[in-house]
């Protein structure tokens, strides 16, 4: 018996890595789709709230922090979200 048939017998390390990823994936799922119904809700605030001549700007400096704050490959970078919303408040 193989040292790695072993441990995979005992459950310290699995047969397929991507299964478990896959697993935990799923677990995300739920609170990934709830994220970007509330930026969905965010936006209907911003039309509700604001008159039509300045909801768009308002919506604009959102989604544009939202896209700069995602600029670096998976990661966020709340900071530079935040400076570029404020921005719309000077």
């Amino acid at each position: 018996m193989k040292l790695k048939d072993f441990l995979i017998e005992d459950k310290t390390i699995s047969e397929n890595p991507a299964d478990e990823d896959a697993k935990a994936a799923d677990k995300l799922h739920g609170g990934l789709k709830s994220t970007i119904e509330d930026i969905e809700d965010a936006l209907i605030l911003i039309d509700r709230n604001l008159s039509g001549f300045n909801a768009p700007g308002l919506k604009h400096a959102f989604t544009d922090a939202l896209r700069k704050g995602l600029n670096r490959q998976g990661k966020f970078d709340a900071r530079v979200a935040h400076k570029i919303l404020n921005n719309y408040y000077k």
